[in-house]
């Protein structure tokens, strides 16, 4: 079966990834670091977003301060472990921007100062919205730039849904809300002890492989495909040495020769 590389994917391209042993499709959102000096290079890669909405959940029990919210815990701990083991692995540790602490505060931390963590919701910069009520964090990502409301429109189960984004409220209503996107592509805010979707993100090095059905997988290791013989002088004493040549190559088609001196 062809692949190709995960970097070669078109934002909008839909690519699967096993979660909780099926295969589920993601989106891609962005290649490489969004353009703006809000990213630090550890945002360097495929940015995916789950296509669908993965469940309801509330976004905190109390405030709407991201970096401690239970919905930032659930994804990089429960979620994160659905995914497959060798994908897990990959998903990169970023610095993503955030507004620090809860209450009205628009302040951004980003760059080297950025939250760290693996999986994560957009802002809503990154889907294309700048509500008044919400802070600037970061920048649209390619595909929402491109699709507009329609590009932001999830489902859950087969029918519309809104789903949380990870910017907070910050205006005269308090600091127990956070900002949705709503199911016609558009923005609103509600308490964080509400339920709305969840679509997990996160980054994955664009190395990786995609085969032809859309399915990510990490490079395969090389085997050898072809050899050229040995050469050298006076093969048949044991104090001299010849050299063997071969081809390897993996199924990403990498190749390496590799040449090696037998005593």
């Amino acid at each position: 079966m062809a692949t190709v590389k995960l970097g070669t994917k078109a934002a909008g391209s839909i690519v699967k990834l096993l979660e909780n042993g099926s295969l589920v499709d993601f989106i891609v959102a962005h290649q490489g670091k969004p353009s703006s000096g809000n990213y630090d290079d550890s945002c360097d890669g495929t940015w995916l977003v789950r296509k669908d909405v993965h469940s309801k959940r509330t976004w905190d029990s109390s405030n709407n301060d991201y970096a401690n919210s239970d919905v930032r815990s659930w994804l990089n701990n429960t979620y994160l472990n659905l995914l497959a083991a060798d994908i897990k692995e990959a998903v990169k540790q970023v610095k993503i921007p955030y507004r620090p602490g809860s209450g009205y505060s628009e302040t951004v931390s980003s760059g080297a100062n950025g939250l760290s963590c693996k999986v994560f919701l957009l802002s809503m910069k990154e889907v294309g919205l700048t509500p008044s009520y919400s802070p600037t964090e970061g920048a649209t990502l390619s595909y929402f730039s491109a699709g507009g409301n329609t590009a932001r429109k999830a489902n859950l189960n087969g029918s519309p849904a809104e789903w949380w984004s990870r910017s907070p409220h910050c205006f005269s209503v308090g600091s127990g809300n956070a900002v949705t996107v709503t199911t016609s592509g558009s923005s609103d805010y509600w308490r964080v002890d509400y339920s709305y979707g969840v679509r997990p993100a996160f980054i994955l090095p664009s190395d990786l492989s995609v085969s032809d059905d859309g399915a990510v997988s990490v490079n395969t290791a090389p085997t050898v495909t072809s050899t050229s013989g040995a050469s050298g002088t006076n093969l048949g004493e044991k104090e001299d040495a010849f050299s063997v040549h071969y081809t390897v190559a993996d199924e990403d088609g990498d190749t390496l020769t590799v040449t090696e001196k037998i005593d």
